[in-house]
């Protein structure tokens, strides 16, 4: 049985609707969880201000004496109109400020979403031509940096038989990793909101995930929720033995939304209790080793 390490995003817990917590108050309140692992949520460093370095060697430091791992980074995804240059070449830059912050806290892997195009509008060389000018100089940065990118599948919320969104299938991501020389995050809840098979997708890319995003939604078509695993219409148990036989071995990032919640800390360590339970609910079902 291969290993998986089970981490969730930093964004649980200083994310509020009353504002933030301090990043090493996160690394307690993980500790305090029983998470064992952190995935960066560096789509908020523009929030942390210019003395962002010292507050990740800060909370980076609290991390290796409370015990905790950081394998992996999420990097900004808002993803601007990618035929405005000018826009592009600063989102280009904020990923470089992540690649930065990452290689800085020793992390990894780091996330990064690929531009997604529908079919309607845009056809597969058009895709492939705009993220191979896009991202390969953001992954041969990385690369000197010491950190792999990780290209994650998109949700495809319109999905049709005639409309088809690149970059959200296996087999899009998988060609566009291996053009790219990167790593491949596979997020459960996106397919499941685009429609596709999970079971199909992740045997298609057995052996080659790094990171496994896995949240739950309600649908085809519907929002991309990022609810609690089986609060939704995944397939958990059917998820569970698909990851087995796709000899996964990685990061398992259980990706939830949580800034809505209030932000006393009884209630974040009652959700942090469900995210670990849920999570190794799923380990169990797919005989992996936590």
């Amino acid at each position: 049985m291969r290993k998986i390490t089970l981490c969730a995003p930093s964004r649980i817990y200083f994310d509020s609707p009353t504002g933030r917590f301090p990043h090493t108050a996160m690394v307690d309140y993980f500790s305090e969880v029983g998470i064992g692992a952190i995935d960066m949520s560096f789509e908020c460093l523009e929030s942390i201000g210019e003395g962002y370095q010292s507050v990740l060697y800060s909370a980076a430091r609290r991390a290796r004496e409370k015990g905790i791992t950081i394998p992996a980074c999420h990097l900004s995804f808002y993803m601007p109109d990618p035929h405005n240059e000018e826009l592009m070449a600063k989102y280009s830059r904020e990923l470089m400020r992540g690649i930065d912050a990452a290689a800085l806290m020793e992390i990894p892997l780091a996330v990064a979403h690929p531009i997604a195009l529908y079919s309607k509008e845009s056809s597969y060389g058009d895709w492939v031509r705009a993220n191979l000018k896009f991202l390969t100089p953001i992954v041969e940065y990385a690369k000197g940096k010491g950190v792999k990118i990780c290209i994650e599948n998109m949700p495809s919320e319109k999905e049709a038989p005639d409309n088809h969104l690149y970059g959200s299938c296996a087999l899009n991501i998988s060609k566009l990793a291996e053009k790219l020389g990167a790593g491949i995050c596979y997020d459960v809840g996106h397919a499941n909101v685009s429609g596709y098979k999970i079971s199909e997708q992740l045997e298609f890319l057995k052996g080659r995930i790094d990171i496994l995003h896995i949240h739950d939604n309600m649908g085809k078509g519907q929002k991309d929720a990022h609810m609690l695993p089986f609060d939704g219409t995944v397939d958990w148990d059917d998820v569970a033995q698909s990851i087995k036989k796709a000899d996964f071995g990685g990061v398992l990032d259980v990706e939830v939304t949580a800034w809505a919640l209030p932000s006393d800390r009884r209630t974040r360590l009652d959700f942090g209790g469900k995210i670990l339970m849920r999570a190794r609910r799923i380990i169990a079902a797919a005989e992996l080793i936590d």
